[in-house]
């Protein structure tokens, strides 16, 4: 990501607590896809509820924190096999929908997720000076 926003992203390795209290929370999970054994990339994901305003309707949904997929195992599958699992997660849950971020330079991961049926419902702005 700091490779398409570097004004604003920086390169980071993932936090270790993060990813512990992922495994141990109830709400979330890491989707795994291995090769031989090997990972070749991941999904976080968690449970999530729509914020307590009274304009909204409450939901129960899953959101996508992270999709990660080895660049050289790109347009392989992998990605839409992770998808895949992240939606049967969020059925087992009763959950209403999934939901997640994604960089508008990021068009790859875009046409991804079009094909899988997501679709744009809002966006971010920003007025720099």
């Amino acid at each position: 990501m700091s490779a398409l926003q570097p004004k604003y992203l920086k390169p980071a390795k993932q936090d270790v607590v993060f990813i512990k209290n992922t495994i141990n929370e109830k709400k979330s999970d890491i989707l795994i896809a291995d090769i031989n054994n090997r990972v070749v990339g991941f999904l976080l994901i968690q449970e999530s509820t729509t914020p307590p305003y009274s304009c909204l309707i409450d939901h129960n949904y899953a959101f996508i924190i992270d999709v990660i997929v080895g660049s050289q195992y790109q347009n392989q599958g992998i990605g839409s096999a992770l998808l895949l699992e992240a939606k049967k997660w969020a059925e087992k849950r009763n959950l209403d929908y999934l939901e997640l971020n994604v960089l508008s330079e990021n068009t790859g991961a875009i046409a991804l997720y079009e094909k899988h049926g997501f679709k744009d419902t809002s966006h971010t702005m920003r007025l720099e000076f």
